[in-house]
């Protein structure tokens, strides 16, 4: 069994966790099996002092510690396995200080930290055969245990308790629980969830006349000029009963077909340019969301809300927000629809098809139900949502100001999103400044964020391609 005894000073005892509660698995303890913690009598000294000291924690410290010195001394010798070492607690030998002085010549017994280590320096001496260490939180003991040769240990940090809280603390602690208590009856407000998109802005090249050659050649593919002169010949296939008569395609519809077709590829042509002006606008832009929140204990009274950039920085309308009017974009061209043949009933063709709802004028959405007629009454505004204080943004502008009546209170919050723009081609650079006001907040909430977003160089061709397929 590998043994080593550590002569112990007081703070083991007053600022450590308790000897069963701490991990004694440490570099120094490695390989041991059984500890001998030996009490000292400057360690009995100094816990004896300490014991008085009214109601500070040193003082619970070391009366627990001197209940412990008296089970030790009833029982001679207090075992406890705690993980997989044995602890054996147990009192040193009790020297005199001449025999210390004789023996130990280096320290002056006479102060308490190098009587304990002289105490343990002649225990050495007396049993050579066992490895005698000193387990201290004191440099200056370690010092003293250099100077008589004495092997040392330091307490670590992981067995000591935590710092104890002085009347400044505690004061602070009880500060916090009132305004915890206040906090529960009256509105926070919190602003989470901040991002900034991942993607960053992108400054799009020119686009060039081979582009456009290769985006009219792409929604060929996607909308090709259909051949309609076999439309005929299969709709008889369909249709091979005497009953039916399929009429084909005239040579003017079909001339009508192709001239619009070319006419659709003309307009398209002229919507690439202002659809790619549209797109490169936005591109360019940096979006950042966030969410408003009130986690207090009652609503917001008339809340406004002032949204600030600072530096380089704009914010777009909220037109500009791709979830509302796709940033302006035109409306991309349909292409024509090709002529098809026509099936006529032999026996009555005026009962193929009809719909009277269609082509009887009299029949009307509103007239068929009277919600639809409801709907044109005036708004009420909703005292739970947010309005423009001065009327929404048209231009791009630094600062955004809302109000809401009463910003209800333990509910998923109020998202926002805002679309940057910067005055660089390179950077967007600068900051955004959130304040939120209101007539029951103590104070209005404040909230900067720094915005940095490098802008990426990219050719325009395959994100007009994107565009053109989602437009369609």
């Amino acid at each position: 069994m590998s043994s080593i005894h550590l002569f112990v000073d007081t703070n083991f005892f007053v600022q450590c966790r308790k000897y069963d509660e701490i991990g004694w698995k440490i570099g120094e303890l490695e390989g041991v099996t059984e500890v001998v913690v030996l009490i000292s009598r400057p360690v009995v000294s100094e816990i004896d002092r300490h014991k008085h000291d009214g109601n500070s924690r040193r003082a619970r410290r070391a009366r627990s510690a001197s209940s412990l010195f008296g089970q030790v001394l009833k029982e001679k010798e207090l075992v406890r396995r705690v993980g997989d070492k044995r602890i054996r607690i147990k009192f040193a030998p009790n020297y005199k200080l001449q025999d210390l002085k004789r023996e130990v010549p280096e320290l002056d017994v006479n102060r308490n930290d190098d009587e304990l280590v002289a105490t343990a320096c002649l225990y050495r001496k007396e049993n050579l055969d066992l490895d005698v260490r000193v387990l201290t939180r004191d440099i200056g003991m370690a010092i003293s245990a250099t100077q008589c040769g004495l092997a040392y240990i330091m307490i670590p940090d992981a067995w000591l308790l935590p710092p104890e809280k002085d009347d400044k603390d505690r004061k602070i602690a009880e500060l916090e629980n009132k305004l915890r208590a206040l906090s529960q009856h009256s509105p926070v407000i919190e602003i989470s969830e901040f991002s900034v998109s991942t993607q960053g802005p992108i400054s799009m090249s020119e686009l060039t006349g081979d582009m456009m050659d290769q985006l009219e050649d792409y929604v060929k593919q996607i909308h090709p000029l259909e051949m309609v002169l076999s439309e005929a010949k299969f709709m008889k296939t369909v249709f091979p009963s005497s009953l039916y008569r399929v009429i084909p395609p005239t040579a003017e519809e079909i001339s009508d077909y192709e001239e619009s077709y070319a006419k659709w590829l003309l307009r398209f042509r002229e919507w690439v340019p202002q659809a790619f002006s549209a797109l490169r606008n936005s591109k360019i832009l940096c979006p950042i969301e966030f969410v408003l929140t009130n986690v207090g204990g009652a609503p917001v009274e008339h809340l406004v809300i002032e949204i600030t950039t600072q530096g380089n920085l704009e914010m777009a309308p909220p037109s500009y927000s791709e979830k509302e009017h796709g940033f302006g974009l035109p409306e991309i061209p349909w292409p024509p629809e090709a002529p098809t043949a026509t099936v006529v009933s032999r026996l009555d063709s005026n009962l193929f098809g009809m719909n009277p709802m269609a082509t009887d004028p009299s029949y009307s959405l509103s007239s068929l139900d009277p919600v639809f007629a409801r709907l044109g009454g005036e708004r009420v505004r909703d005292r739970n949502a947010f309005y423009w204080k001065e009327g929404e943004p048209e231009q791009f502008c630094r600062q955004w100001v809302l109000e809401c009546e009463e910003f209800k209170h333990k509910l998923e919050g109020e998202p926002f999103e805002i679309l940057l723009r910067g005055d660089s081609n390179t950077l967007i650079q600068g900051a955004i400044t959130i304040v939120v006001s209101g007539t029951n907040l103590p104070e209005p909430y404040r909230f900067t964020r720094a915005i940095k977003q490098p802008i990426v160089r990219q050719e325009p061709y395959s994100m007009m391609r994107d565009l053109v397929r989602a437009c369609f």
